[in-house]
This record gives structure tokens, C-alpha cells and sequence, in this order.
């Protein structure tokens, strides 16, 4: 039996003085409403209605029970409200998971403007490498890069990424810059132990490719660290474009045969399945997919 839909039958009943009109109020058909009243006196074992052939009125239980029933229905109607109505607005807590290495670097930086937006929002966000269990540990939402396995999850994918050769300039100083890909095989190379290859980089640019066999100084499973290598001038690397501009921009890095792409990845964002996105959620997809593609175009 669906208490609540039973209750609210019976209520109807009550107040309209006929199962016909209560019918026609509620939509259904005189039977259904017979029979869930019927249900409910079964239920609690008591006689809520009297019934003749003119009229319905409570018994003296219905009597006591129908301001109780009314009452809760009230209750339930108004958590339900409060409850979608919360959903609908700009407040609440979300928890997002992201690599240190965007994370860092852009991310971070992008939950700050989120939360100056949104100051009703609370954003937790935590960066680490290993696959989240969105589901089994409460997060809303998670941003991935590279291949997305198969799963339930919901994604969006918000931009490609695309990793080219960077150095410190004190290191091309020492070193010399690389003129064409197959140099690059006599420099140190800092890699990033996630990548396609771990052995060779192939070098894509004026329609063609070149695989160069690399000679791994360090190798690393976070692309901050690997970034740090980098600045430090113990190396050249690949590193994401986007994550970077600004160490070009101050003369910190220098991009090495810039002419070639080293590979392509998407950056996407997961969240689990479900039936409805809260409105917070919504927002924060926009947001960070928006500042992301800015900062890409930039």
C-alpha cells in the first residue's frame, strides 16, 4: 500500500463528504479511491469512514485521525519543497577531485573565482592522482585527463589538451636548444611516468612524425613535480600548454621546437549518474568549463 497516496485519499474523502467528489478532486476513479481508503482502515485495524448511500463521514477514530493525517501530509509537502527548493539554489557544498598537477596550476586557481561567484557555495577540492570513487566517497563531481574507462559515470569533455617540449633557460644555456627532434634523443629528459610512451617521444608537426628515443634523467607520476624538474634546469619535458603559460610568460620556461606537438589529451569532467544535477553543480560545470577554454584560447 502507498501510505502517503492513501492518507491523501482519505483526507480528500473527509473533507469532500463523497468519494465521488473526492474522485474528481484527486483525478482517479471512484473505485481507486474506495479501495485505498479500504486499504488504510485495513492497515491501522480501525473504521475511519462512515458510509451510506447519501453521504461519508468520519467515525469517531476518523475524527481524531484526520487533523494528525492533514498535518502530516503538511509536513511531508513542505520537506519535499524545502528539500527540491534547496537543490534549485546557488548554496550548499560541493566536492571535487582533480590531478595536482591541473590542479595546481589552474584548477585551484579557478575554485577561487568559483567561491568569490558563489559565496553560498562551499567547494571542497582535492587534489590527488588516484582514481576517485566518485560514488563511494561522496564526491559530486571529478576532472580527468587523458582516455575515460568505461563506467556509469556522466562526462563532459571540456577541452583538448595539447603537451609540447619546454626547458629553462639556464639549461639551453649549458645544453644548447634542440634545432630539429632527433636532437632532443642527447638531452636529459624529465618525463612523466603516466604517459603513452615511456622510452620514445614522437614529435607531430608539418604533417609529419618523428619518434625520437629518450634518455630518462627522472622519471616521475606527477606533472608538478615533473614541472619543478623542469624550472629548476635539470632537463627538458613535456608539459600541457595550457598549465604552463605562465612560466612562459615570465621567462621561466622556453618552449623547445615549438613547431611540434608531442601529443594531444581531453580534459573532462565526471560526475556520477543520477537523476537530477543540483543547480550548484550546473554552475560549476559552466564555470570551470568556461574558464578553462578561456585559458586555453588565451
Amino acid at each position: 500500500m502507498n501510505t502517503i497516496g492513501a492518507m491523501t485519499t482519505f483526507v480528500e474523502v473527509a473533507r469532500a463528504g463523497s468519494f465521488s467528489a473526492a474522485a474528481r478532486n484527486l483525478g482517479v476513479s471512484t473505485t481507486a479511491v474506495s479501495r485505498h481508503v479500504a486499504e488504510l482502515e485495513h492497515t491501522l485495524g480501525v473504521t475511519l469512514l462512515r458510509r451510506t448511500t447519501r453521504s461519508v463521514s468520519p467515525t469517531e477514530a476518523g475524527t481524531r485521525y484526520l487533523p494528525k493525517a492533514a498535518a502530516a501530509l503538511e509536513e511531508i509537502e513542505r520537506v519535499n519543497d524545502e528539500i527540491a527548493q534547496s537543490d534549485q539554489e546557488l548554496r550548499g557544498s560541493l566536492r571535487v577531485t582533480a590531478p595536482p598537477a591541473i590542479g595546481h596550476d589552474s584548477i585551484a586557481l579557478i575554485a577561487v573565482d568559483f567561491i568569490e561567484a558563489y559565496p553560498e557555495i562551499c567547494l571542497e577540492l582535492e587534489l590527488t592522482e588516484r582514481i576517485v570513487d566518485l560514488v563511494g566517497e561522496g564526491f559530486d563531481a571529478a576532472i580527468r585527463s587523458g582516455p575515460l574507462p568505461s563506467s556509469s559515470l556522466i562526462s563532459h569533455r571540456i577541452i583538448d589538451t595539447r603537451y609540447q617540449l619546454y626547458a629553462s633557460p639556464d639549461y639551453l644555456r649549458r645544453r644548447g636548444t634542440p634545432e630539429k627532434p632527433q636532437d632532443v634523443a642527447h638531452h636529459d629528459c624529465i618525463h612523466w611516468y603516466c604517459s603513452p610512451d615511456n622510452r620514445m617521444w614522437t614529435f607531430s608537426g608539418g604533417g609529419k612524425a618523428v619518434s625520437v628515443p629518450i634518455k630518462s634523467r627522472l622519471l616521475v607520476t606527477d606533472l608538478g613535480a615533473q614541472r619543478e624538474a623542469v624550472l629548476r634546469g635539470l632537463g627538458v619535458a613535456t608539459l600541457p600548454v595550457s598549465s604552463i603559460a605562465n612560466d612562459v610568460e615570465a621567462g621561466r620556461l622556453v618552449a623547445v621546437l615549438p613547431e611540434f606537438d608531442i601529443y594531444h589529451t581531453a580534459l573532462s569532467l565526471v560526475r556520477p549518474q543520477t537523476p537530477f544535477v543540483p543547480a550548484r553543480l550546473r554552475v560549476f560545470i559552466d564555470f570551470i568549463t568556461d574558464a578553462l577554454r578561456r585559458n586555453a584560447a588565451a
